[in-house]
């Protein structure tokens, strides 16, 4: 890993945990509520899809009348809908998304510069300053203008174009009496 990516990086591995914490803490409030009906469900002797636990009678709790007062008043799946459980789903969500943005973006320029260098290490000079020519000009240019920029012979930039073809680098189209030379995305 470049020295420069390490930004990245970090933001990244940030951006991964938060959203793995805030859509962690959202499935555990999921399983709460789903822990909390069940539980109401035994506790009011609906026990037709559940085993039976004698833990959670009435008469295991010392103040009864305080367990009937607070006996599942409100629905535990509206705490699944509030706003701050939405604004934690979403905001993991979100950041789960920007943290693969940047994976993929730092991944697209690991990719570029490995790629640069290894054509630095394979490729003749007068190739690079072909391939320099063809860049400085936008990514296409006419072979005659690499004739008059490059100083080098018709035939040798002929042979050259031909070998960065052979490589995968170049297009050469028909342009009029020259040719267009175009990189290759």
């Amino acid at each position: 890993m470049e020295k420069r990516y390490k930004k990245y990086v970090a933001v990244m591995v940030l951006c991964f945990l938060f959203g793995g914490f805030s859509i962690g803490s959202y499935l555990l409030q999921v399983y709460s509520a789903v822990w909390q009906e069940d539980i109401g469900q035994i506790i009011r002797g609906e026990t037709r899809n559940l085993p039976p636990l004698s833990v959670f009678n009435e008469s295991n709790f010392t103040n009864t009348t305080e367990f009937n007062r607070n006996r599942f008043s409100i629905n535990p799946y509206s705490a699944l809908v509030s706003p701050i459980s939405l604004i934690l789903l979403f905001t993991g969500i979100a950041s789960l998304l920007a943290g693969f943005s940047i994976w993929n973006l730092v991944r697209e320029k690991e990719i570029k510069s490995t790629k640069k260098a290894m054509l630095d290490i394979f490729l003749l000079p007068e190739e690079k300053k072909i391939l320099e020519e063809i860049e400085k000009e936008g990514g296409s240019i006419r072979q005659n203008e690499i004739v008059r920029n490059t100083g080098f012979s018709r035939v040798k930039v002929h042979r050259i174009i031909k070998n960065l073809e052979k490589k995968n680098l170049v297009i050469k189209q028909q342009y009029g009496m020259t040719n267009k030379i175009a990189l290759k995305k």
